[in-house]
């Protein structure tokens, strides 16, 4: 099974490669790139880029994006599971504590025989 799968690995990475070899041309065309969102811009007449690093700049813009919307509640929640241990913890606090205060009043009402 080991030999498998290193087999189908091999493979994979021989179509990528392959796949890569043969869009070489295409991906180190240079091609005119602006950027304008709003509150920044580069220059109109516009830059020469290759069109690999435009691709990869917006996948790695996607894959930000992506992250941080897929933290925002996974924070959230770990802040709830903070606030809810920091709850119980007080109220364990209060509830050991109202019970040593009973226990005390208890001895005080019912105090021992030293007699006995």
């Amino acid at each position: 099974m080991r030999l498998f799968k290193v087999i189908v690995i091999l493979v994979i990475l021989g179509l990528a490669a392959l796949f890569i070899y043969q869009n070489i041309p295409t991906w180190t065309h240079p091609v005119a790139f602006k950027l304008n969102l709003g509150f920044f811009q580069t220059d109109p007449a516009g830059v020469q880029i290759e069109q690999y690093i435009v691709i990869l700049l917006a996948g790695l813009g996607g894959l930000i994006v992506g992250l941080a919307l897929m933290l925002k509640p996974y924070f959230k929640v770990r802040r709830l599971l903070k606030r809810e241990r920091f709850e119980k913890k007080q109220a364990e606090e209060a509830n050991t504590l109202r019970q040593a205060r009973a226990e005390s009043h208890g001895e005080a009402l019912n105090p021992a025989n030293p007699a006995e």
